[in-house]
């Protein structure tokens, strides 16, 4: 795996698992630059998954949603088994399978973020990778549209976002594609504090208390 180095800040420990040998490479090439990150394991089954999780803890675990090896393992109870033997670590899959009600599920269910298997997703991976180390929920832009693109299609609870401002309705959409508030600052030319203002002010309208629930909430609440 890539060599550690130093960089005057956090080294964030990441484990990728994936049953094709050309996903885990690519993974690897990717991240191998990033001065903040160490890849611990690459592993190509679920079976060497769980036994490195044992031996290499890691922060962040980037994962295939289905293995080929068995079919009827898919990411669901797969991740049921990873946050038994391992709960401290974030877990964002990787998959071909970017349909909305599986990443709804999927972050639901504790996942921390979904990214398809496109290159152009694929160039997101660090950026992701750090967002969720600091307990963010990450979709990758293309995701996120697909799934706001529902939700503000008109498939929306009534009443459920309508107390919204125009701008509290914009901020929380950026805060649900992983943004965070200096980021979103600099998009909107605001100070961070007004930004964090109008978000705690979208927050308690729509009853959430963190960053995870706002997001579980706008990718659910088109199911209801």
């Amino acid at each position: 795996m890539g060599q550690q180095q130093t960089y005057g800040g956090t080294i964030i420990r990441v484990g990728i698992a994936d049953d094709y040998p050309v996903v885990l490479r690519g993974v690897e090439s990717i991240l191998m630059p990033c001065p903040d990150m160490v890849v611990k394991f690459a592993a190509e089954s679920i079976a060497r998954l769980m036994e490195c999780l044992d031996r290499y803890p890691v922060d962040v675990l980037l994962c295939d949603y289905v293995f080929d090896e068995d079919p009827q393992a898919d990411g669901l109870n797969l991740l049921r088994k990873i946050r038994r033997g391992a709960p401290a670590t974030r877990v964002i899959f990787l998959s071909a399978h970017t349909v909305p009600h599986i990443i709804s599920s999927a972050l639901e269910l504790g996942a921390a973020g979904f990214i398809g298997k496109g290159t152009s997703d694929f160039s997101s991976l660090p950026q992701a990778i750090r967002n969720v180390h600091i307990g963010d929920i990450y979709l990758p832009p293309s995701l996120s549209a697909l799934m706001l693109g529902r939700l503000f299609g008109g498939k929306a609870k009534p009443g459920s976002i309508e107390g919204l401002s125009e701008k509290e309705l914009a901020i929380a959409r950026m805060i649900c594609q992983g943004m965070s508030i200096s980021e979103i600052a600099d998009r909107q030319c605001r100070s961070p504090k007004t930004i964090s203002n109008q978000k705690l002010s979208a927050m308690k309208k729509l009853g959430v208390n963190n960053d995870v629930e706002l997001s579980r909430l706008f990718l659910e609440i088109d199911e209801h």
